[in-house]
């Protein structure tokens, strides 16, 4: 790689970590946890009613159960299983002057290519190359 090679890959670098510096909020700003304390035990309950238990890092660490914070939940956001494909000749094809963003993932010869689009709402692909079995994440 050339000199120039290196300044453009080093400039880019600067670049997304000066993004993701400014993209990042303060980590205390989402919803908080409800604490129920019962029997000498410390629980956060999530917004699908899940009860999770905190005793310990209260306790052993000091940590304060009602600065806890969770996202959906366990299961909230579905994994594609079984993922479809189209090919060049149907009907969803993308047009050649279509932009898109994907995630790309090649192994044993074979390429295939996952929609950001469709990934913002899954996560996850389960998928299986062969007899390998792989997970596309997001």
């Amino acid at each position: 790689m050339r000199k120039s090679g290196y300044v453009m890959l080093w400039g880019t670098g600067l670049l997304l970590g000066a993004m993701m510096l400014l993209t990042c909020t303060n980590p205390l700003d989402g919803p908080r946890a409800e604490v129920e304390r019962q029997n000498g035990r410390v629980f956060i309950v999530d917004n699908t009613g899940k009860r999770w238990d905190v005793t310990h890092a209260e306790q052993k660490y000091g940590m304060k159960a009602e600065d806890f914070q969770f996202g959906l939940g366990p299961f909230a956001i579905p994994p594609i299983r079984n993922p479809r494909f189209i090919s060049p000749g149907d009907d969803e094809y993308p047009f050649p002057d279509q932009t898109f963003l994907v995630i790309g993932f090649a192994l044993n010869g074979e390429a295939r290519a996952y929609p950001i689009s469709v990934l913002t709402r899954h996560e996850i692909v389960d998928e299986r190359f062969d007899s390998t079995f792989v997970a596309v994440a997001y």
